[in-house]
């Protein structure tokens, strides 16, 4: 099903394959000091077409669950041309543990929101090899969302290499930067409240006249905006 196997891509992002460590802890769901009201935007750009994608992350709610704190971890994917696809999911720890995710729901463009089994994830494990992990240490890196420090993470699978740099202020994954052999990403902007912060779950999508629906991010005016970074 398109649904599972996208659900499954995102997670781990534009990796060839989630490596063992710090790698599959951050891109599947390892929250970094979470609270509500935290967000994240990246672009990511494939290396075979250059074709971007931008996408949110963001704490939108918390819930109980067994006596645990249980966050809300909403991803948002938004192409350049077409409807965004959004992510939540119930999270009490790093999603690389099925026993972590209580909840899933998924929406693509204007279709209604759709429940999925949380041990989907696990299916997307099949196959996943221990990686070579190396630190390299704290670097400065550039990014739309200004100069910042973050550590360099080197993850070796064979031939394959993944580069992550990882800055804990970052929430609320801590991801500041990645490249793999499909593609990059990069940080855009990060903050907290407003309506970044806010779940687009039940947002309305916004009509189709033309079935070729232009979302632009990033380039508009600033609506309520507290984060650090470019509007």
């Amino acid at each position: 099903m398109r649904i599972v196997l996208t659900c499954v891509a995102v997670l781990s992002v534009v990796s060839v394959a989630a490596a063992e460590g710090v790698l599959s802890d951050i891109m599947s769901g390892a929250l970094v000091d979470p609270e509500v009201g935290v967000y994240a935007w990246y672009e990511l750009k494939d290396a075979k077409t250059g074709n971007k994608l931008f996408m949110r992350q963001a704490i939108v709610g918390q819930k109980e669950v067994g006596g645990k704190t249980g966050y809300y971890l909403e991803t948002e994917v938004v192409p350049e041309i077409g409807f965004p696809v959004i992510y939540r999911l119930l999270l009490t720890g790093p999603a690389s543990d099925a026993r972590n995710v209580h909840e899933i729901l998924v929406r693509e463009g204007t279709e209604p929101p759709q429940s999925l089994a949380p041990d989907i994830l696990a299916s997307g494990k099949d196959g996943v090899t221990e990686g070579d992990r190396t630190s390299t240490g704290m670097e400065k890196i550039t990014t739309p969302a200004g100069d910042m420090e973050a550590e360099h993470f080197v993850i070796s699978q064979g031939l394959l290499k993944t580069e992550v740099w990882v800055n804990r202020t970052i929430r609320p994954m801590g991801i500041v930067k990645m490249t793999s052999p499909d593609g990059k990403l990069l940080l855009t902007r990060y903050g907290e409240g407003g309506r970044d912060a806010e779940s687009a779950m039940d947002r309305q999508a916004p009509e189709d006249t033309s079935n070729n629906v232009s979302v632009r991010v990033n380039k508009g005016p600033k609506k309520n905006f507290k984060g650090k970074g470019m509007p």
